[in-house]
């Protein structure tokens, strides 16, 4: 899952599930694999709402399982349901349904408390409440008590939550560099990023994310060369992540276009506008507003 290979981990799961049909942690893994994919490709309007009907069946299985469970069992249960209904969340909040998402987001702060009650050393759920109170104190700023504390409360804790047992420190990390880069704090985030690229270096979601970096931090041509890797890794993946090739296209034409290079800005504007995407993916919010800059750098050096 951590090195984006979602099929074959899914296949694994659904072999253990084959003899042991309520294994929560086979469940739980089995959502945390799609959500991950989907997170990775950004098609959470193609792929939300499949999602999201493995989550409620899973919801019902592990409400049933909850009843029976008992000590650490049932703690880890709690937490699986914590992080299932911090998924539905996130896929309601990126479909449009923002009041849905922010009742399943309470209500799995909720879990995670109890969590945290039980066990006040437990990692994984300071990641899933460091996410919480992070995006809601910044989300509702204009609240007076969801303001500040909300949000130093969230870093804190996502500091913490660097340090969970795997895999939830690479989710840990991942969201805590956007936590960084939404603070301008880019030199954080990119070693943060690049920690996890000595480990991974084909990781496309943390090599996004320095060449990002790179671009918005005016360093162009770093955000040539990381873009230009992001590109070729990306074209060698099955299925294509069109959300990750667009965004090396616009990565590189915009370093190209700040540095001056006009032939080669057009070039590659042109290049990321002939791709072969399916028009699902086009619609995505994310890819549409990359096209609609490519187009923009392709009408502002076409030759007269």
């Amino acid at each position: 899952m951590v090195r984006q290979m979602y099929a074959e981990a899914a296949r694994e799961i659904n072999t253990v599930l084959k003899s042991d049909p309520e294994n929560i942690d086979a469940l739980y893994t089995l959502a945390a694999i799609e959500q991950t994919r989907i997170l990775d490709y950004e098609s959470y309007s193609i792929d939300g709402a499949r999602f999201l009907s493995l989550a409620d069946s899973l919801r019902d299985i592990f409400d049933r399982r909850q009843a029976v469970l008992r000590g650490g069992d049932s703690l880890r249960c709690i937490f699986y349901r914590a992080n299932i209904l911090g998924g539905i969340s996130l896929m309601q909040a990126k479909r449009g349904a923002w009041i849905e998402g922010a009742r399943s987001a309470m209500a799995s702060s909720g879990l995670y408390k109890q969590v945290k009650k039980a066990d006040p050393g437990h990692l994984g759920a300071e990641l899933g409440l460091g996410i919480f109170d992070y995006y809601f104190g910044t989300s509702l700023k204009w609240i007076p008590f969801a303001g500040g504390g909300s949000v130093e409360r969230g870093l804190e804790a996502m500091e913490r939550a660097l340090h969970a047992p795997f895999p939830f420190d690479h989710a840990a990390k991942s969201s805590y560099c956007w936590m960084l880069i939404d603070r301008k704090q880019y030199k954080k985030a990119d070693s943060l990023a690049h920690t996890v690229l000595v480990e991974i270096p084909t990781s496309t979601i943390f090599l996004r994310i320095r060449a990002l970096i790179a671009l918005w931090a005016g360093c162009y041509d770093d955000a040539l060369h990381l873009g230009n890797k992001l590109r070729t890794l990306s074209e060698k993946r099955a299925p294509v992540n069109w959300s990750d090739l667009i965004t090396s296209y616009y990565i590189i034409t915009s370093a190209h276009d700040n540095l001056g290079q006009k032939a080669e800005a057009y070039k590659l504007a042109d290049k990321g506008l002939a791709l072969p995407m399916p028009t699902e993916f086009k619609n995505m919010h994310n890819v549409k507003e990359h096209i609609k800059f490519l187009n923009g750098i392709k009408g502002k050096y076409k030759k007269k």
